[in-house]
């Protein structure tokens, strides 16, 4: 489990996900086809422990309706580049202010079968921080431990094709939500890749 004595110790853990984001070049996906998005994977120092802020999505949204998600949306024509968006978006869905979010970097794109090609941001966010839910997109929200995808806690999973390549689906359960599809491969590849090579 990642616990941490203080917040100093937090920070020092985030300033090492900074040195591993930008020591490796985020996998990138070129598809002309596909609808570009991006997300934010929000950490937040609570319980002297590292947790991820997720979404609930209402059934009124376009796309995932009722899913469990990071905060993001589709990247807008007068967004200068998708961490705009990304931030632009968190603070749309639960009122993070951009300036509020220190950014540690970029992880990989991500292919949804929605159609979108989603590029994926790491920052560390206010803890506690008054949040203004969307309730027109947002349903509700709750915490994640992180330790829980570093670990891969996942209480099921199951194999799927997409164009060719089949896919692991995990499913993790927390708190009455059920994180799977996208938002969970992104979480299992980010502890995997980035928390692991610091924590092992």
């Amino acid at each position: 489990m990642l616990m941490f004595s203080d917040y100093y110790e937090f920070m020092t853990f985030c300033n090492r996900i900074k040195q591993v984001l930008h020591q490796r070049p985020p996998r990138a996906i070129e598809r002309k086809n596909l609808k570009d998005a991006a997300v934010l994977i929000p950490i937040l120092f609570k319980d002297n422990q590292p947790h991820v802020l997720i979404t609930k999505r209402t059934n009124n949204v376009s796309t995932h309706k009722g899913e469990v998600s990071l905060p993001g949306g589709g990247i807008d024509e007068d967004d200068a580049n998708p961490l705009e968006t990304a931030l632009r978006e968190t603070f749309e869905e639960v009122g993070i202010k951009p300036d509020d979010v220190t950014v540690l970097g970029e992880f990989d794109h991500f292919i949804s079968i929605y159609g979108f090609h989603v590029y994926t941001f790491v920052g560390i966010i206010p803890y506690p921080y008054h949040l203004t839910i969307n309730y027109n997109e947002i349903e509700s929200y709750t915490e994640v431990p992180l330790s829980m995808f570093a670990e891969e806690k996942f209480d099921d999973v199951k194999y799927y094709t997409y164009e060719g390549t089949p896919y692991a689906i995990y499913y993790y359960h927390y708190n009455g939500y059920v994180i799977w599809g996208l938002t969970a491969r992104i979480l299992t590849d980010f502890a995997r890749k980035v928390i692991k090579s610091i924590v092992l």
